[in-house]
């Protein structure tokens, strides 16, 4: 809102707690995307805002992207067919990121490189020998665009 000087004026702090969500999206991130499709991924993530930036990001990078927000049907899409990446948040209703990943891996093995976690929940320790069992690839919230892009590639020269 304008004040009358011109400027903008704050609104008012809200009386309740307000959870954001913070990505930082800088100009290499708005490079020009490729020439077609560069694989099919799979996205996990419960909350709408945080997943629809994630889906957009990899959309625009020129991914086949199939988002959900629920390990449940997470496990409905991995019925269907084969993903080449997986982004999985840790915490989710129901089934949460790493039994969501047990569960894949027990019917589709070949995916268990192909997983990418992240979480906003750090020095877990339950959390944290989780992905030294597994070898994780993992973002912590927040995280840079620019990361997630990295953790991509090495998690498909991983796979070659």
């Amino acid at each position: 809102m304008l004040n009358r000087l011109g400027t903008m004026r704050r609104r008012p702090r809200a009386s309740y707690p307000v959870e954001s969500v913070t990505l930082d999206i800088d100009e290499e991130v708005t490079a020009l995307r490729g020439p077609g499709p560069t694989g099919r991924v799979l996205l996990l993530e419960d909350r709408d805002d945080f997943r629809e930036v994630l889906h957009d990001h990899l959309a625009f990078r020129s991914y086949e992207v199939t988002s959900v927000p629920t390990g449940v049907e997470g496990l409905r899409e991995i019925m269907k067919g084969t993903f080449d990446l997986i982004i999985c948040d840790m915490m989710m209703p129901q089934v949460g990121g790493e039994m969501f990943y047990w569960a894949v891996t027990r019917v589709r093995p070949a995916a268990a490189q192909r997983f990418i976690f992240f979480t906003g929940h750090q020095n877990n320790p339950a959390t944290e020998f989780f992905f030294r069992r597994v070898n994780a690839t993992v973002l912590f919230k927040p995280f840079k665009m620019k990361a997630l892009d990295s953790a991509i590639h090495d998690v498909f020269l991983k796979l070659r």
